[in-house]
């Protein structure tokens, strides 16, 4: 009787080691498509189609025990994305341990930023164009306008190695994000790499995005940035103390429709915490970090493609183009400003 006592015992043992083991609950078993939205902040088909796209990046093969299953992977990440919890949390949140949190963000984020290219993408191509001209033209009315420009700050963790450059003007530690939207919010390029002591102009000077316009990539059209931006000829500024009612119209027209990359940061920070104050601080190296804010960004344009709403309870010459470069003085952005304010507004 002992000897058979102790066989059930063990048995039972087993099987609970075994259910701990290999049975893990996976969040698309059990709730509703609200909830998923609510929680993960991708819908239901968007979840499974990023599970068929990663499947041999994620799947591994392991002669411990069954491998966490691509969806569970995701899904932790997807938590981690729209929370910024800590790890432990998610974990428990899960039933996994600390360091698979860990190790599942990191490759999925991984995953996200290999198709970056994919996803956020600045259209060279002259119908493209002129379809976002025609999105932000029915903002204020403001012509020709192929994008607004912004950059945000991500608050982080203060790095062992150069700590005083990731200090921002606001005296906390940061890497500082560039960001050029459509007027549907979604991301055409970002640039996530700069420490947050770095001025805005400088970061636009060095991107590929600067260089596209010099060189003619893009030929038509123009960007609008604040005042914190040089004025170019393809990247309008505020006319700084307007003195003619024109002026103010122009500034008014300006303001209103840059304001679209703003709401763009917003949206995208209410959207996935973990870059937002509000979810805490990105607890990573800067070079993690900054991969994160990529894959938020991939995300987030997702979810723009597929119409997905923030959870309310969260809500806060059109022939060939040329590839010469810009053969004029960089100082005539204040003449095509004028002309601009002179016969529009």
């Amino acid at each position: 009787m002992a000897a058979a006592y102790i066989r059930l015992r063990r048995r039972a043992y087993n099987i609970r080691r075994n259910r701990l083991i290999r049975d893990y609950d996976n969040p698309l078993d059990y709730l509703d498509d609200y909830d998923i939205v609510r929680k993960y902040r991708l819908s239901r088909p968007l979840i499974i189609d990023l599970c068929r796209m990663f499947d041999n990046d994620l799947k591994r093969p392991t002669m411990r025990s069954r491998a966490f299953p691509v969806s569970l992977q995701i899904m932790v990440a997807l938590r981690f994305y729209a929370t910024g919890s800590f790890q432990l949390v998610n974990a428990d949140v899960h039933n996994i341990s600390k360091s698979s949190v860990s190790n599942i963000t990191r490759d999925v984020t991984q995953c996200l930023v290999r198709v970056c290219q994919q996803y956020v993408v600045m259209p060279t191509d002259p119908v493209e164009l002129q379809s976002v001209m025609q999105g932000f033209y029915n903002v204020a009315n403001f012509p020709n306008v192929v994008g607004a420009i912004d950059g945000t700050h991500i608050r982080i963790r203060s790095p062992s190695v150069d700590e005083h450059i990731y200090v921002n003007r606001k005296n906390y530690h940061s890497v500082n994000v560039q960001g050029v939207c459509d007027s549907d919010m979604k991301f055409m390029n970002i640039v996530a790499k700069w420490p947050g002591a770095t001025h805005d102009a400088f970061i636009w000077a060095n991107s590929n995005i600067s260089e596209m316009f010099e060189n003619r990539t893009i030929g038509h059209g123009w960007l609008l940035g604040d005042s914190g931006y040089p004025l170019r000829p393809w990247l309008l500024t505020p006319v700084l103390n307007p003195g003619t009612r024109q002026q103010q119209r122009y500034n008014e027209a300006h303001m209103q429709t840059r304001s679209i990359v703003e709401r763009s940061f917003g949206l995208l920070k209410s959207r996935f915490r973990c870059i937002d104050t509000s979810g805490g601080t990105l607890l990573y190296t800067p070079k993690r970090c900054c991969d994160i804010v990529i894959a938020v960004v991939v995300l987030h344009n997702m979810c723009i493609i597929h119409r997905i709403p923030l959870p309310a309870d969260n809500f806060e010459d059109r022939g060939r183009l040329g590839r010469q470069h810009y053969n004029g003085n960089l100082n005539d952005g204040a003449a095509v400003r004028q002309r601009l304010i002179n016969g529009r507004f």
